[in-house]
């Protein structure tokens, strides 16, 4: 009988698999490199197929440590079954076991588990490349597209050629380049709301710049304006991470609001 159509590799749970090792036995079926989406870890991933008997019967987490000074090895449960049995715990890390074992000579599978965590940077460009692939991401591609067709194509139609053609062509290249903020904070309203993408080194096109208003909460980086959450790392999708904290940026249009309003003056 034809053996299944192999599976190419994608998200598995917090999982975003990678490169598949192969020639790793009948008992791994299928055996990758991957990254913990939330935390950017490095992990192994073995995938059971049709020809093994060995499939998780209940959902465990844990964590294992070991420490040369004072030397100890630990495990660690971070999640268990209320009625999980020991004999499934033990063939979970006997599996696991058996894939590290497998790769003991592999120099790439050495620098991957070895290579420390992916930065924040990369796991956004990552969410971002993987939504621009999917159905979805390409139907909010193409509605942007047209959105800022519809914006500057009005623009530029009845325009006819003279000395100050090309700065406005300049300008509405301008317009195109720049980046928007995904969320602002505006901060008259009632409450901030809850935007994991790192801080950039330049403010946003729409975001409040320097001076900033601390007495509002607001706090100065990188020459634009953010509000520090309560919330640490590991950030929320929309919210921006930077040493170790979770920030939003601050509504350049609330900041225009605070300057029309009127100042009491001192005697």
């Amino acid at each position: 009988m034809a053996e299944k159509k192999t599976w190419k590799g994608g998200r598995l749970g917090p999982f975003h698999l990678g490169k598949r090792y192969k020639n790793v036995g009948v008992d791994l079926s299928r055996l990758y490199a991957a990254h913990n989406t939330d935390t950017g870890n490095a992990a192994l991933v073995v995938m059971p197929g049709a020809r093994t008997d060995s499939e998780p019967g209940e959902s465990w987490s844990v964590r294992a440590t070991s420490q040369a000074e004072p030397p100890y090895f630990a495990l660690e449960v971070e999640q268990a079954p209320a009625s999980g049995r020991l004999p499934d715990l033990s063939n979970m890390l006997d599996l696991l076991t058996s894939a590290v074992e497998c790769l003991e000579k592999n120099e790439e599978a050495r620098a991957h588990l070895t290579g420390g965590s992916v930065s924040a940077w990369t796991r956004w460009m990552g969410r971002m490349k993987r939504l621009l692939r999917s159905p979805r991401g390409l139907l909010v591609a193409g509605l942007t597209a047209l959105a800022l067709g519809a914006l500057l194509l009005p623009r530029f139609s009845g325009e006819s050629e003279g000395p100050d053609s090309e700065a406005r062509a300049s300008a509405g290249a301008l317009a195109v380049a720049e980046v928007q903020a995904p969320v602002l904070v505006d901060l008259d309203g009632s409450g901030v709301p809850t935007i994991t993408y790192p801080l950039p080194v330049r403010p946003f096109s729409d975001q409040a710049k320097a001076p900033c208003f601390p007495k509002s909460g607001e706090v100065e980086i990188n020459g634009g304006c953010w509000v520090e959450l309560a919330k640490r790392p590991p950030c929320y999708d929309d919210q921006a991470e930077h040493q170790g904290k979770c920030y939003m940026p601050v509504s350049a249009k609330s900041h225009e609001k605070k300057r029309r309003e009127p100042h009491s003056v001192q005697p």
